[in-house]
C-alpha cells in the first residue's frame, strides 16, 4: 500500500447469494480495505450486531454498520482513493437515479433468479434498456463526462457497484443481459478490467461472488494489506 495502511481487517457478515453482500466486496476492493468475510445462514447469527437481525453487517473494531447504503458509504469514507460519489451535482443525481433502478428494479428479480425463488426478466430487460440508453446516448448536459471510461457516470462510482453486482448475479443464474446491448457490453468490459483507484494492485470486480461461492455458501475475504 502506498501511504497509509489498515492495522486490522474489518469483518463483514453476509451470504454469497445476497446481492447486497456482493456489493460490499468490490467496494472494499476499490477502496483498499481488507475484509474478513463471515458467512451466515440466518438473522439470528447477526442479532448481536444488527438490531434487525439483517445482513450484511460490517464490524470495524467497535463500530457496527448495518444497511447496505451505510456500509458502502463507510467503506468509501474509510478507504483510500477518490470518492465513489461524484462531486458534480448533476452527475451525482444520475448516479443515485441509476443506483435506484438497479436496486429497486433489477436486484429483487436477479435475486429471485439466482435462488430459484422467482424473478421477472421483463422488469430486468426494461431496466437494462434504460441503462443502455444512458450509455449510448447520454444527456447533453452531462456530455462528455458520461462517456469517459464507459462507466455509468463517466468515472467509476457506486452506480457501477450496484449494477455490476446485479449483472453478476444474473450471469450466475444463466441470464445474459449484456451481449445484446453494445453499450452495456462496453460498460461491463470496463468494470471487469477497472483497477482499484486506491493504488492497490487489485481489480474490484474480481471480489464478486462466483457460482462456486454461491453453491458452497461461502463469502470470500478481501485480502489486500493485513497479513
Amino acid at each position: 500500500m502506498i501511504g497509509n495502511k489498515l492495522s486490522t481487517a474489518m469483518k463483514l457478515f453476509g451470504n454469497p447469494s445476497c446481492i447486497n453482500t456482493a456489493k460490499c466486496l468490490p467496494t472494499a476492493g476499490e477502496k483498499g480495505v481488507d475484509v474478513e468475510a463471515i458467512s451466515i445462514n440466518s438473522g439470528d447469527e447477526v442479532l448481536d450486531n444488527s438490531p434487525l437481525g439483517s445482513a450484511p453487517v460490517l464490524k470495524d473494531l467497535d463500530n457496527i454498520v448495518y444497511g447496505t447504503g451505510a456500509i458502502l458509504s463507510y467503506l468509501d469514507d474509510k478507504g483510500f482513493g477518490p470518492s465513489l460519489v461524484p462531486r458534480n451535482g448533476v452527475i451525482r443525481a444520475i448516479m443515485y437515479q441509476y443506483s435506484h433502478i438497479a436496486t429497486d428494479y433489477v436486484q429483487m428479480e436477479a435475486y429471485g433468479l439466482l435462488t430459484g425463488s422467482g424473478g421477472n426478466m421483463d422488469i430486468v430487460n426494461k431496466a437494462c434498456d434504460l441503462l443502455e440508453n444512458l450509455l449510448t446516448d447520454p444527456p447533453q448536459h452531462s456530455a462528455p463526462k458520461l462517456k469517459k471510461d464507459s462507466f455509468v457516470c463517466g468515472e467509476f462510482s457506486l452506480a457501477d457497484i450496484h449494477w455490476m453486482s446485479c449483472v453478476n448475479a444474473l450471469e450466475i443464474s444463466g441470464n445474459d443481459v449484456v451481449s445484446s446491448r453494445p453499450g452495456m457490453t462496453e460498460w461491463y468490459n470496463a468494470v471487469k478490467n477497472h483497477p482499484s483507484t486506491s493504488k492497490e494492485k487489485v481489480v474490484p470486480y474480481d471480489f464478486l461472488p462466483t457460482k462456486e461461492d454461491v453453491d458452497s455458501g461461502k463469502v470470500r475475504n478481501v485480502g489486500i494489506n493485513v497479513v
